[in-house]
């Protein structure tokens, strides 16, 4: 069985999220300029949660049009194009986890 090539669309731009271990164990990540919050049982988790949120929401954007204008706001581009077949399709967008430390109150919500 061959499997189907991924196409990966490159986005220069970056994403902050804001990370801290919550009281109960869970990781926690508040990305403020998307006005996203994840919650996950490890780190690694809590990574990999992020970056398939972040594909989730290009994917809905490039679906609905509102795809170059979101893209506009930020001062984000594409490297290289987004391919006409978009079914295998997956978008990298930079994100930098800062691991907070202390208390959590001081994030926006």
């Amino acid at each position: 069985m061959t499997k189907t090539p991924v196409t990966v669309v490159r986005i220069r731009g970056k994403v902050e999220c804001k990370t801290h271990r919550a009281k109960g164990g869970n990781w926690v990540a508040i990305c403020d300029p998307l006005k996203l919050t994840l919650q996950a049982e490890t780190w690694a988790n809590l990574m990999e949660d992020i970056a398939f949120t972040l594909d989730a929401i290009l994917k809905d954007l490039l679906s609905s049009n509102e795809f170059d204008k979101f893209m506009r706001d930020r001062g984000w581009t594409i490297i290289g194009s987004i391919p006409a077949r978009r079914e295998n399709m997956k978008f990298d967008l930079p994100f930098y986890p800062v691991v907070l430390n202390g208390s959590p109150r001081s994030l926006h919500q």
